[in-house]
């Protein structure tokens, strides 16, 4: 028995984003074939597809060897990339915040050699704190 996708999307959409449905490949048509697009995610041995939603949300769609793994996530890359790291992938937006702290106490440290370890510390500290106040880590 063939599930349907919209059905599916509708029933997803009403709970919280980021949970995720697990369902085998032959219970649902291919992804392109109903309007998703290839996309990339955080696992990246999988094929990954995106549908926007008219409010800005997307599916997010893994696929593996036998299933697909879906969910809502509340921003869709396409739409706001930033929004998107922000709110459906934190860790990687931290990691994003940090390395940017870190880059800008080096590009600091360069200007004054007796302080330039101190200058990357700070960065690195100021970079990881903006990620962790500024990722939505409630919802994951």
């Amino acid at each position: 028995m063939e599930l349907d996708w919209a059905k599916l999307i509708k029933h997803l959409s009403e709970k919280h984003p980021g949970i995720k449905v697990r369902i085998p490949k032959d219970r649902l048509e291919n992804p392109l074939k109903v309007g998703f697009r290839k996309s990339v995610g955080l696992h990246l041995r999988h094929k990954h597809y995106r549908l926007t939603l008219p409010d800005g949300r997307c599916v997010h769609v893994e696929e593996d060897k036998d299933h697909y793994i879906v969910h809502v996530d509340v921003k869709d890359p396409g739409v706001s990339p930033i929004g998107h790291l922000r709110e459906d992938a934190p860790g990687l937006w931290t990691a994003l915040t940090t390395g940017v702290g870190l880059s800008a106490g080096l590009i600091a440290g360069l200007k004054d050699d007796e302080h330039k370890g101190l200058a990357t510390a700070a960065g690195t500290v100021i970079g990881l704190i903006i990620g962790l106040l500024t990722g939505k880590w409630s919802q994951k």
